[in-house]
């Protein structure tokens, strides 16, 4: 049985992830401006033949972005996932494994692997961001995104776990490694999430924590004091949710 006194370990698939989840999408705008920065790169890409989802979970933002590309390619490992990813994809063709086992049948436009490289071993980030680029067709364009590494919630989890997610230092081994093959750069696009419940807030700090497992979680009031000297802002809660978009583009 759960220790109640310790911080929440969520199952990705559970209904308290997933209840979790729904709270942090109800106080952000991360979602929406993610949504600004891929509709403008999307809309600037020379042609929108083929889309690769790098991860596509269950689909949902595969499906939205879907309709601008003639052919969509899902690659998904986890077998929990891929029947809500088949409903929201039909037509999409589906590839049932990780990241470095895939075989894409096209080369690709848009690659967009959003919030995976969380649960890729650190060791084996740069060959699978080789594997991801090496899939683009000429000017094709691969998105990596991750939350920001100086964002309010980065810095809480490397505040209890000692964990962080540098994109800017893997653009840079992955820039020396290709020798100018690739135009490559990482953008930040500010976010952050706000609420007038502690309660709330409280539920969002601990989804973040749970975004790697929680070998040794800390316990809730340890949490709870966080919350309320970090992110206290008056009477309400406000916490920064940046993230960082990994852009590659192979040259013409």
């Amino acid at each position: 049985m759960p220790d109640r006194n310790l911080v929440n370990m969520y199952d990705s698939q559970g209904e308290e992830y997933g209840r979790a989840f729904g709270v942090f999408l109800a106080h952000t705008d991360q979602k929406v401006k993610a949504a600004a920065w891929l509709e403008r790169e999307v809309d600037g890409l020379a042609a929108r033949d083929v889309f690769i989802d790098a991860g596509a979970g269950t689909g949902k933002l595969t499906a939205w972005l879907q309709p601008r590309f003639r052919k969509t390619i899902a690659i998904e490992p986890n077998p929990s996932l891929r029947d809500e990813l088949r409903r929201a994809c039909p037509g999409a063709e589906l590839l049932p494994v990780p990241i470095a086992e895939a075989r894409p049948s096209s080369p690709a436009d848009f690659v967009l692997c959003s919030h995976v490289f969380y649960h890729i071993d650190r060791p084996h980030w740069s060959e699978n961001l080789r594997q991801l680029a090496g899939w683009l067709r000429p000017a094709g364009v691969v998105a990596v995104a991750l939350q920001s590494r100086g964002n309010d919630g980065m810095r809480m989890l490397r505040s209890f776990t000692g964990e962080e997610f540098d994109l800017e230092a893997l653009a840079r081994v992955f820039a020396d490694e290709t020798r100018g093959q690739f135009d490559v750069r990482t953008e930040t696009v500010e976010a952050h999430a706000q609420t007038d419940s502690f309660e709330s807030a409280y539920v969002i700090a601990e989804f973040v924590l749970n975004v790697l497992p929680l070998s040794h979680p800390p316990r809730r009031e340890e949490l709870e004091r966080y919350v309320r000297d970090h992110f206290r802002c008056g009477d309400s809660y406000r916490m920064t949710f940046n993230q960082d978009f990994l852009r590659i583009q192979r040259r013409s």
